[in-house]
């Protein structure tokens, strides 16, 4: 091949043509051996793996196509590879390749193709909850490094909460994400997240004392299992008890349910269900007003 800059120049002046202007500024250098590069080259037609493009110079044009093959390599503007699949019509591209011979337009082999249009790249973000919204299956949440940040998932992303797999319709203001991942736009700030882990502290989940006011008298059921609704510092707790649970006054000596009162004071022993919902399954449990 032994075209040259003149005569490819010269080639292309004929199909020049006036345009509404566009902020454009293409450039176009080939080589005399063929080899070339086109920044800033707006694509007009996608048919499979042929891009039809133009090149802009103020209100002038020139058409021409890139064509590609399972050696191109993909790449966004962040750096960070991707596939001919995310180019889309009107995205401006810069690419490297050689003119095919034979061919009285310009068409040009691409060995790649950097995509300005796309500011992706892949991510992982921390921060907390500012707002949820179901219906659009998205969150915002404030990130250190990145500031506010809208976390888009699908129907399928996993939720994990401590030892949980959830859903999105767990996710409340205020919970802090420890991590999420994912696709993230720089130009929308948007993340469309492959994983979604919600901060919790599984010490709360432990075996421990727990002291309260009865909020009302027990409810007792006929396999002798119980419940009682418990206010636990700001929380009403509803703590379950199963059959043969120790009940006892406040010096320890075994006593029933029946004489328990709202208001009583109450320190009971157990674990907290890893669930949202406050609930407390007591092994042991003592009024101190008996």
């Amino acid at each position: 091949m032994t075209k040259t800059i003149a005569t490819i120049l010269v080639a292309t002046a004929a199909i020049l043509a006036p345009q509404a202007a566009f902020a454009l500024t293409s450039e176009m250098h080939v080589t005399k051996n063929g080899d070339a590069s086109m920044s800033q080259a707006k694509v007009m037609q996608i048919a499979g793996g042929t891009l039809f493009a133009r090149l802009y110079w103020g209100d002038a044009f020139i058409r021409f196509t890139i064509k590609t093959n399972s050696s191109t390599k993909f790449y966004r503007a962040t750096g960070e590879a991707t596939t001919i699949a995310e180019i889309k019509e009107g995205d401006i591209l810069d690419t490297v390749g050689t003119l095919e011979t034979g061919s009285n337009t310009i068409n040009l082999i691409a060995t790649s193709i950097k995509n300005s249009s796309v500011q992706k790249e892949q991510a992982v973000l921390a921060g907390t909850v500012s707002s949820v919204d179901l219906s659009a299956r998205q969150f915002t949440m404030t990130s250190k490094d990145r500031g506010e940040v809208t976390v888009k998932v699908g129907a399928a992303t996993p939720f994990t909460k401590g030892n949980r797999t959830v859903d999105i319709g767990n996710l409340r203001k205020g919970d802090y994400i420890s991590k999420t991942s994912g696709d993230y736009d720089y130009a929308t700030r948007t993340l469309v997240a492959d994983k979604v882990i919600i901060y919790v502290d599984l010490g709360l989940f432990k075996a421990q004392n727990f002291a309260g006011k009865l909020v009302e008298a027990p409810t007792v059921s006929t396999d002798g299992t119980a419940t009682l609704k418990i206010l636990v510092g700001s929380t009403t707790y509803s703590v379950h008890l199963q059959k043969g649970a120790a009940v006892m006054r406040a010096d320890r000596s075994v006593t029933t349910l029946q004489r328990f009162v709202a208001g009583d004071s109450i320190r009971f022993y157990g674990i907290r269900r890893e669930i949202d919902d406050p609930i407390i399954d007591a092994e042991v449990l003592r009024n101190l007003n008996l």
